[in-house]
């Protein structure tokens, strides 16, 4: 009996470490406008203006990027952000700012450090 209660025990806490971490930061919640894009901690060429992200309470997310759409699932687990667009594998982006005013992620791309600095748009 002794031997049932230790293996369930050790099942259920193996099930509780393998779920993903999930915070959702309300400072993220709402509509979010790019303001500048930096590459290398250097202005870029990219248009940031064009950069839309909207993340929900219920942890979707839309993103837009000129004419590119996507959307998916968002979570948080403490300064990454995660998220993991419809039908594709998880990505992540560190947050470097996300005070509910302005959100700064920083990611990597082909190995160069990239910059996105967005602001919150009015409701």
């Amino acid at each position: 009996m002794k031997i049932n209660i230790l293996s369930l025990l050790m099942a259920l806490i193996t099930l509780a470490a393998c779920q993903k971490v999930n915070d959702k930061n309300p400072a993220l919640l709402g509509q979010w406008q790019g303001t500048e894009w930096l590459i290398m901690d250097k202005p870029s060429d990219i248009d940031a203006s064009k950069v839309q992200f909207g993340f929900k309470e219920d942890g979707t997310y839309t993103a837009l990027f000129g004419n590119q759409n996507q959307s998916g699932t968002w979570r948080t687990e403490k300064d990454k952000l995660y998220t993991t667009e419809t039908g594709k594998k998880e990505i992540l982006v560190k947050l470097l700012k996300y005070d509910g005013a302005m959100l700064d992620f920083e990611m990597n791309r082909g190995g160069q450090k990239e910059i996105l600095k967005l602001i919150k748009k009015a409701q």
